[in-house]
């Protein structure tokens, strides 16, 4: 996350905004810290055990948290200096305020920042700052090339700005809505219990010779038909399970069959329209070129509203989302000259702007 707030930064001019109100001021050295007087016998401060990832102390908004001395602005040097304008009289500050509005301006998700890459992202701003005040000082900011990327980044800006406005406005829709869509699209929500018997086509023993191949080949049907009809009567799969490993001669210790609660979509289209027109204790077979699979559905069930809010809650995000980019796509049409640009390149999956934000 530091790095994606190092390339914001480095694409964004935002060391001028960061720099105090005031121009800086020359200052005279400061004074030696006094030396601290050993504790008292008995006394003896305890090492810290302050982490690197902890939240750091509290620190007043006002008060300073970046120093750099030595940097001096670029205004007062000549424009084609191409030297670092530095002098020891020099100092800029940057306080806990203002360098908490920079983090804020770059992470607009709140995500958390430990002390190590908060300490990392001070020390490339003032990386930024060195070589920004370099730059104005050798007169770029006066050439064509800034510019033109600063219109670019002017753009890029103002349209993540907004997609970060309307990500704000739709990531929590109003519990009305929520139960809304919950209602009208309960189907959705339909949870199957299954349990699995899975038999393996092809003898699994790489040692096998032709002729035990060729008998498993002549068992597998009888033994999956067996299993089925057994499965359909209510025995226990895992029972069952195991039973179709031994008349079959596998060694190998057989797979578990309870499942994981299977939910519209898990699947692929056909075994899920397969799971899904089956009540409870049903049984059903769905084979492929591993083996045989013997379904049986346990029970069904609707997935409460509570356990899938989060859900339709992105599912609404999404909606509106692709909803206001066709609103604000749809009048727009562009026309590109293919003898400039080639033709267009294959259409794929389009992803809503915003939606990863």
């Amino acid at each position: 996350m530091t790095r994606s707030l190092i390339i914001c930064i480095l694409l964004a001019v935002t060391a001028a905004a960061q720099k105090p109100q005031n121009p800086p001021s020359k200052q005279a050295p400061a004074a030696p810290a006094a030396t601290p007087s050993p504790s008292p016998a008995g006394h003896a401060t305890p090492p810290s055990l302050l982490k690197r990832d902890e939240k750091p102390a509290e620190v007043p908004p006002n008060q300073p948290v970046i120093s750099i001395v030595g940097l001096c602005p670029a205004q007062a040097n000549i424009a084609t200096n191409t030297k670092v304008p530095s002098s020891t009289e020099c100092t800029i500050s940057v306080t806990r305020e203002q360098f908490d509005s920079l983090v804020k301006a770059f992470n607009s998700n709140n995500q958390p920042i430990t002390q190590a890459q908060r300490r990392g992202l001070a020390e490339k701003y003032v990386e930024l700052l060195v070589f920004s005040e370099a730059a104005q000082s050798a007169g770029v900011e006066n050439t064509p090339t800034y510019a033109e990327v600063m219109r670019v980044l002017r753009l890029k800006t103002l349209g993540d700005l907004y997609l970060n406005q309307l990500a704000e406005q739709y990531r929590n829709p109003p519990e009305q809505e929520i139960e809304a869509y919950y209602q009208a699209n309960q189907q959705k929500y339909e949870a199957a219990k299954l349990g699995r018997v899975f038999i393996p086509k092809n003898d699994p023993d790489p040692k096998a010779t032709p002729e035990q191949k060729q008998e498993y080949e002549k068992k597998i049907q009888q033994v999956s038909d067996d299993i089925q009809a057994r499965a359909a009567k209510g025995e226990e799969l895992a029972k069952l399970q195991k039973e179709a490993y031994t008349s079959l001669g596998i060694t190998a210790a057989p797979p578990n069959t309870e499942l994981s609660l299977a939910r519209h979509g898990m699947f692929p289209p056909k075994l899920d329209q397969e799971i899904f027109s089956h009540k409870a204790g049903e049984v059903f077979r769905s084979d492929d070129a591993n083996g045989f699979m013997i379904y049986r559905v346990d029970s069904r069930e609707t997935s409460p509203l509570e356990s899938v809010k989060a859900e339709i809650s992105q599912q609404l995000f999404r909606q509106k989302m692709e909803a206001k980019t066709k609103e604000l796509q749809a009048p727009v049409h562009a026309q590109y000259d293919d003898k400039y640009f080639g033709p267009p390149a294959p259409a794929g999956p389009r992803v809503p702007p915003g939606a990863a934000r």
